[in-house]
């Protein structure tokens, strides 16, 4: 099945409702947001990974460098230009994100991990920072890539509190054994 490119608007409403929800924002955001998501030309998963990263950001310079950034990935072919977005979207985690992350590229391609197998062998391997409450900081872990939409969430719990297992887009899997090389 092909599917077409997002146009504008969609790819505008994408990108609101990942960087901001429901939350209001003020013009100067709305202007280089909108920027953003028409640099992304109408890739679905570049728009929710770069809105993703901004989501936590709330400070118009961090837009703007972020703008600036996808904009400069000058390239006629969609999938080289999502890589770069994807690429700038690692580059701006934490270095324990980055190593959670990076593990996803021992498992099969588009396999479903189970979360809590995951998270142990996160805390197995040494990735995690704090020392009393490594599951709570896993479970953060998880749900920060989430939150960035670079992990995505295959199956919760019947009562929506839990992730029970999740798995990465091709790219991002693809991303994942390029920088473990």
């Amino acid at each position: 099945m092909q599917m077409d490119f997002m146009d504008q608007d969609e790819s505008w409403n994408l990108f609101k409702s990942v960087a901001f929800s429901s939350e209001a924002l003020s013009y100067e955001f709305e202007t280089v947001g909108k920027q953003i998501a028409d640099e992304c030309h109408g890739l679905p998963l570049t728009i929710v990974v770069v809105a993703g990263l901004l989501k936590s950001k709330r400070e118009i310079k961090d837009w703007e460098i972020v703008a600036r950034d996808v904009t400069s990935f000058v390239t006629n072919d969609p999938d080289e230009r999502c890589s770069r977005v994807l690429g700038m979207s690692y580059n701006h985690l934490t270095s324990n994100l980055k190593t959670c992350l990076l593990y996803f590229g021992i498992f099969p391609e588009d396999s479903e991990i189970p979360a809590n197998n995951l998270m142990r062998s996160w805390m197995a391997e040494g990735f995690l920072k704090l020392e009393n409450d490594l599951e709570g900081e896993a479970e953060k872990c998880l749900q920060e890539l989430i939150d960035r939409c670079l992990v995505l969430v295959c199956k919760k719990s019947l009562d929506g509190t839990k992730i029970r297992s999740c798995k990465v887009h091709d790219l991002i899997y693809d991303l994942c054994l390029r920088e473990i090389q």
